[in-house]
């Protein structure tokens, strides 16, 4: 019997509730078989044959390779697999970990490579529990972030686990804490996994991962990613080619150090310390944009104290050591700069904020006592290039005397990958100014040595 599209408002109108729902549920999978099936993974997007307990599956790879797409794909198959757990309703619980909550949501799931897009049937609800994305047969996966304390936190009582999918490895502040509480929930049925996807930086947490012999590989080039346009990826291309960003952005290649910077990754990881001791001084450093309305670059904010004890440092002398508390730097609008390290400055009971005014950075001061006029505020002014002002700060790190609190990940990434001669990105420069006002300057002349 043939029907006709005519007569298909009164067949349906015919229905009852109950099978107009059957229909429903029918028609929806029949969108995401066709969905499913018209899928061509590129060959890193191509899961391993088995993973390890506890192993994992890292995507690396440059931008526009489907490294989120291919972790979402390998999700809803878990999904649409053998359960881990026949007890539990679906199945399966899962765990997504993102830079944030929100990238969470955005890209794993509502995006245009996420859970939805291979699979409409997943739906997403914010209960007391948290925020899951969750199928219709009961399955679900708890949506994490990476950036706050209060985040690790939540992973501590996350619950037990079948899989867990790292988005954006690279770009997690706390990256080494979310992968050891996260492993202590991977408890749920006979092999309990990561699948990971990132575009790699030289992070020393991502650099172990890449050693050990129970995680996969996969990499993609940029160039290779054929569903980008050609036009797009030959201007991306020829624009970075033979440079740093394009090893690392476009060819997906985990740079280690880099010969000629002033920092080593080995020298920040054996000053690294978990937290601070008693201070007896704080400062929060400002790095301006060029102009206070210039949006293309950070502005760099970097919150740092100096040790109220006397510690020997490598050498044998006993000195005050310095602490990299924070990382407040982005790109932002004046006022909301002004107010983040004013925030900072209470919090952190500072001595002072101290803003480097060479570079167009005048208004800072203009904004800050506008926003609050009890803040101790002074400048600094760069009378000297930025290799003389940065050497005697790494030294102190190469010394033993400088230390980054927990983990910074960009400011990290900024003091081992800049080269003298190359421009100084600002989390850089404002991290200079704070240690060589805690530890180099002479007391009230801040500006002679700068």
């Amino acid at each position: 019997m043939t029907l006709s599209l005519d007569d298909l408002p009164a067949r349906l109108q015919g229905l009852s509730p109950e099978e107009l729902e059957i229909l429903e549920t029918e028609l929806r999978a029949r969108l995401w078989q066709r969905r499913w099936d018209r899928w061509t993974p590129y060959p890193w997007q191509v899961p391993p044959d088995h993973i390890e307990t506890l192993g994992w599956w890292l995507q690396l790879g440059g931008r526009g390779t489907g490294k989120t797409d291919g972790c979402a794909r390998y999700m809803v198959a878990h999904v649409n697999g053998p359960p881990c757990d026949p007890r539990l309703r679906g199945g399966h619980r899962m765990a997504i970990i993102a830079p944030t909550q929100g990238d969470a949501v955005e890209a794993c799931v509502n995006g245009p490579s996420g859970l939805r897009a291979h699979d409409p049937r997943v739906v997403l609800r914010t209960t007391a529990g948290g925020t899951f994305a969750r199928w219709p047969n009961g399955a679900e996966a708890k949506l994490f972030g990476a950036h706050t304390p209060d985040d690790v936190e939540r992973l501590r009582a996350g619950g037990n686990r079948c899989l867990v999918w790292m988005e954006e490895v690279a770009a997690q502040r706390r990256l080494g804490e979310a992968i050891t509480h996260s492993e202590m929930g991977l408890r749920i049925g006979p092999n309990p996994h990561y699948i990971a996807s990132t575009t790699p930086k030289p992070r020393t947490e991502l650099i172990a991962l890449t050693r050990r012999p129970d995680v996969i590989r996969t990499q993609g080039r940029t160039r290779d990613a054929v569903h980008l346009p050609q036009e797009q990826r030959d201007k991306l291309i020829a624009k970075y080619a033979g440079t740093r960003t394009e090893a690392q952005e476009l060819d997906g290649i985990l740079l280690e150090d880099i010969e000629g910077a002033l920092w080593s990754r080995d020298g920040l990881d054996t000053a690294r310390v978990g937290a601070a001791p008693p201070l007896a001084s704080v400062v929060v450093a400002m790095d301006p944009a060029a102009t206070s309305t210039d949006d293309a670059d950070e502005m760099g904010i970097i919150v740092a104290g100096r040790g109220a004890a006397y510690i020997p440092d490598r050498n044998g002398f006993a000195r005050q050591h310095g602490y990299a508390l924070d990382d407040l730097s982005g790109r932002m609008p004046p006022v909301e700069a002004a107010r983040k390290a004013i925030k900072a400055y209470h919090e952190h009971r500072a001595d002072a904020i101290v803003a480097e005014v060479n570079n167009g950075g005048e208004w800072i001061g203009a904004v800050v006592r506008q926003v609050d006029p009890t803040v101790n505020y002074r400048t600094v002014t760069a009378s000297r290039g930025k290799q003389t002002r940065a050497e005697p700060v790494a030294a102190l790190t190469d010394q033993g005397s400088a230390h980054i609190v927990g983990s910074l990940p960009e400011l990290e990434e900024q003091l081992v990958t800049w080269v003298p001669g190359d421009s100084s990105p600002d989390r850089l420069d404002a991290y200079v100014w704070a240690l060589t006002d805690l530890m180099l300057a002479p007391a009230g002349n801040l500006a002679a040595v700068a």
